[in-house]
């Protein structure tokens, strides 16, 4: 990783994909772009919320996390008009994601030997009627009232050369491999809502930002994101509505419980590899609704939820119970999808049925885990929460930690999973297709970003490779790219390797985990999957 970057890890929409939808009149999107001018951007993961009122608006809410120098941070998205815009508490998002996360009730234990045991804040004067407009080179800019820390402006043109050239000269990044992108938004006839901050803001002031376009149905405008997302990035995306959404252009699952593990005794899960390696299956483009429900009963699980003490919980406690108060149902989808596969832009409308989905995932009716003795011992599953990718191989290796075996045309890189049990993100390698590439006009010039393989090293059994402005490495053959601890790889001796069925984790490393059902002993445990969640698919045959 580029300790560098002006970004780093975001928690909001970027736009991704090589195809624009043809016509959006009746779609609102989130989703946005970050460009820095001197380093590559990374975003490795979205929350965005959408609340659609059938009388014709959509409001999208979109979480921006940013770390870097104040005067560094620019943003942009695509949007259909004007937006009114408004700044919601900072936890809004974060506390929608801690009612409604996934939550795994691991197999039960057992002891055979001795010692078992709201306000949303408005900004005068925001209007989508604002006369403040002018042209610039072609390029028709619109400014609009401050809101937050936030200097938003709208630009648009029917030139795509002449609005990449003012993104150029305004300090977004756009090269050379990107320019397709904007032209395919501009063809459309979307606008670009560009913001920096406000002099003297700090980056800390940074609130997520609603957007109230016209519409009937949601969008993530996502073809300019494959320049900045990490590998097996997630989107989590909620709508509340009449009633239940899915995706109208991408797949849509829901978690065979019968292939989530978990082990109580030292909370490790397969959940978010399992995840990624099932959409893989479904083509690299799928949702998980991972949680449906009416909003009284999504209430009364943010009633129970304790939150995570910021200070602003009150208020994002009532800016959501008014969203819910207003809407009769909500959905949580979730997905995971890199660079190469935002071929086009993800859409949702409302669903045949509004069957609701438990976020419980519920594994207490398998053989209980020994806890006492020898078989306390719990050893991971080897490869059990590890996916590389599409053709590649999970490795177990002579360093102790398992690691990956890229397959041709595709190079490994360290990206940190979702938190799980505790909180914890844990660092794992995933092979990142080396076609994407967006920075090698710019990679290692006077103005342009630093060679990352500069400050990285894969050791002396693989080469540092740059893709996309990000170190990744190359293995000899027989070597694995496992994490080294300091965000990058190193590439360590293969001692076994495994195809993804290996998730399921078949060899009951879990000592019964995995194993048919049957009468459970004591005490379940819960692991709550944080930040983002589950996933569907059919009962494999």
């Amino acid at each position: 990783m580029n300790v560098n970057s002006c970004l780093r890890s975001l928690s909001l929409p970027l736009f991704v994909g090589a195809l624009a939808v043809a016509s959006v009149p009746d779609q609102a999107e989130a989703c946005g772009g970050f460009f820095c001018q001197i380093t590559p951007v990374e975003q490795n993961a979205e929350r965005i919320l959408f609340e659609i009122d059938p009388a014709g608006t959509i409001t999208t809410t979109v979480e921006i996390s940013y770390a870097g120098a104040p005067e560094g941070f620019s943003w942009v998205v695509p949007v259909t008009d004007t937006p009114d815009l408004l700044t919601v508490p900072p936890s809004t998002l974060r506390l929608l994601d801690g009612g409604t996360v996934p939550t795994i009730i691991a197999p039960p234990t057992k002891c055979s030997g001795a010692g078992g045991g709201g306000g949303v804040f408005r900004s005068a004067g925001v209007n989508a009627e604002s006369d403040d407009s002018s042209t610039d080179g072609g390029v028709n800019v619109e400014d609009l009232p401050q809101v937050g820390p936030f200097d938003p402006e709208v630009v648009s043109s029917e030139d795509p050369e002449a609005l990449i050239e003012w993104l150029n000269t305004n300090g977004y990044l756009i090269t050379e491999p990107m320019e397709p992108f904007i032209a395919d938004y501009v063809a459309s006839g979307m606008k670009f809502l560009a913001m920096k901050l406000t002099p003297g803001a700090a980056t800390a002031d940074i609130t997520p930002i609603s957007m109230t376009t016209p519409g009937t149905s949601a969008m993530i405008p996502i073809s300019l994101t494959a320049v900045a997302a990490e590998p097996e990035m997630g989107v989590m995306a909620f709508v509340v509505g009449e009633g239940r959404y899915e995706s109208d252009n991408f797949g849509n699952m829901v978690v065979d419980v019968a292939d989530v593990q978990a082990d109580p005794r030292n909370g490790a899960n397969n959940y978010y590899p399992l995840l990624s390696w099932l959409i893989d299956e479904a083509g690299g483009r799928a949702f998980v609704t991972e949680y449906a429900d009416t909003a009284a009963v999504t209430q009364q699980n943010l009633d129970n939820f304790f939150g995570f003490f910021a200070d602003d919980d009150a208020e994002a406690r009532a800016h959501l119970q008014e969203v819910l108060s207003n809407n009769a149902y909500v959905t949580r989808m979730y997905t995971r999808i890199s660079g190469w596969e935002m071929a086009f832009d993800p859409s949702f409308a409302r669903a045949d049925s509004d069957a609701t989905v438990s976020r419980t995932l519920d594994l207490s009716d398998r053989p209980a885990v020994e806890v006492c003795g020898p078989q306390n011992a719990s050893e991971p599953e080897p490869c059990g929460q590890t996916y590389c990718g599409v053709g590649s191989m999970c490795a177990t290796t002579d360093a102790g930690i398992d690691g990956c075996v890229c397959a041709e045309g595709s190079n490994a890189r360290v990206i940190r999973e979702p938190a799980s049990v505790g909180g914890f993100l844990r660092e794992t390698v995933v092979c990142q297709q080396t076609r994407l590439e967006f920075l090698e006009d710019v990679l290692g010039t006077p103005d342009g970003p630093a060679d990352p393989c500069d400050a990285s090293m894969c050791g002396e059994f693989g080469t540092c490779e740059a893709v996309n402005g990000f170190a990744t490495c190359s293995c000899n053959d027989g070597f694995a790219a496992v994490p080294d601890g300091a965000g990058g790889a190193v590439c360590s001796q293969v001692v076994d390797t495994f195809e993804p069925n290996q998730l399921l984790w078949a060899s009951t490393g879990c000592g019964g985990c995995s194993a048919a059902p049957s009468p459970g002993g004591a005490g379940a445990a819960l692991l709550f999957l944080a930040l983002m969640g589950p996933m569907a698919r059919r009962r494999r045959r």
